[in-house]
């Protein structure tokens, strides 16, 4: 498995969009090498980050879906019969059945960006990409997405953070598999927006160590599908946790919360020790980026790998680990924002990758 990818310009999923055919041109256009399916919130209701990955709950009897609010009814006559369907098919995929694995895909309704962009590269459209990159909700982000019948948050029932995460497991080792065929490697990244919630002193109330083992149960099924995992959260986090996980790609906001890395030099020194990349988020996801230039772009990635060499962290594989991203997803963008952030982040990993 190459796990040192280099400059390259990559993004995190979501447009602003109506259209498939439209957001993966651009794709194509500004990331060839790196190009990803897009996520288009706008399409409709159901192609978004929770509603696409909630389907195999759904579809099990696990999860109800009200109005397009989620909740598990552990109180409904049929769960123990649901729960037990759900594991007699998570064991049948451990046991090899293949056919099992397609209740784990996603619903084309929901992820028509998903399928346009395999038929496209079934038919040689998406050029020779160097990877293809794919996207799933992380188990934090989704289970506090969805409470239980007593409106609390999943994630705090050992039961159904379990459920999730299983789901989630199969569901990335899916998504990697199918994308497999069209690039010379997957990168699959596990969005957790969700852990901002747990930043600084509040991630004490969900033990750490919990946290890193379940998105390690994501990131060994990317490895199993032989892709690499990245682990992407939006603002700050406990950082510690993310760097502690086996992921081999970790893309963190460079623009507005930069500062929050800096606070583990030593764990960014391992993590580039053991060949990991960090992906910079360095392009903003709103008007600022359609008066930003590259070459500002370029200043602030070589201050940061300035500062984080400054506590210790090795220059050389600051310079030669690392990606060029948006801060975040640019699905509540107008499309003209999406479009200069997309052609801004091509264009400084570029350059920097000359340099």
């Amino acid at each position: 498995m190459r796990k040192n990818i280099g400059m390259l310009p990559l993004a995190i999923g979501s447009l602003p969009h109506a259209d498939t055919e439209s957001a993966i041109t651009l794709i194509r256009e500004t990331m060839p090498q790196t190009p990803h399916w897009p996520q288009l919130p706008h399409r409709n209701a159901q192609d978004t980050m929770v509603k696409q990955y909630a389907f195999p709950l759904i579809n099990s009897g696990l999860v109800t879906d009200i109005e397009g609010k989620l909740f598990f009814d552990p109180l409904e006559d049929h769960w123990q019969n649901a729960v037990a369907n759900f594991y007699q098919r998570v064991n049948a995929i451990k046991a090899g059945n293949p056919d099992a694995l397609d209740f784990f895909a996603i619903p084309e309704d929901a992820a028509q960006g998903f399928y346009d962009f395999i038929r496209k590269g079934q038919r040689g459209e998406l050029g020779e990409p160097l990877y293809t990159k794919g996207q799933i909700t992380g188990p934090i982000t989704l289970a506090t997405q969805i409470t239980d019948s007593a409106h609390q948050s999943a994630y705090y029932s050992a039961e159904l953070r379990d459920i999730i995460v299983k789901s989630l497991a199969l569901q990335a080792y899916w998504q990697t598999k199918t994308l497999s065929p069209f690039g010379r490697q997957v990168i699959l990244f596990i969005d957790e927006p969700g852990l901002y919630a747990f930043s600084g002193k509040r991630a004490n109330s969900v033990h750490k160590q919990q946290i890193t083992a379940e998105l390690n149960v994501l990131i060994d099924a990317i490895h199993q599908a032989d892709g690499l995992a990245g682990i992407h959260v939006c603002a700050s986090t406990d950082w510690s946790m993310i760097f502690a996980s086996q992921t081999d790609i970790v893309n963190f906001d460079g623009y507005d919360y930069f500062a929050a890395i800096t606070c583990y030099p030593e764990q960014v020194a391992a993590f580039l020790e053991r060949g990991g990349t960090l992906a910079w988020g360095l392009i903003p996801t709103n008007e600022i980026a359609l008066a930003l230039t590259s070459e500002e772009v370029l200043a602030c990635f070589y201050r940061g790998v300035d500062e984080l060499a400054g506590k210790g962290v090795p220059k050389e594989r600051l310079l030669q680990q690392a990606l060029i991203t948006p801060t975040c997803g640019l699905g509540n963008c107008s499309v003209i924002v999406a479009e200069r952030v997309y052609r801004l982040t091509g264009e400084a990993a570029s350059k920097i990758w000359k340099k």
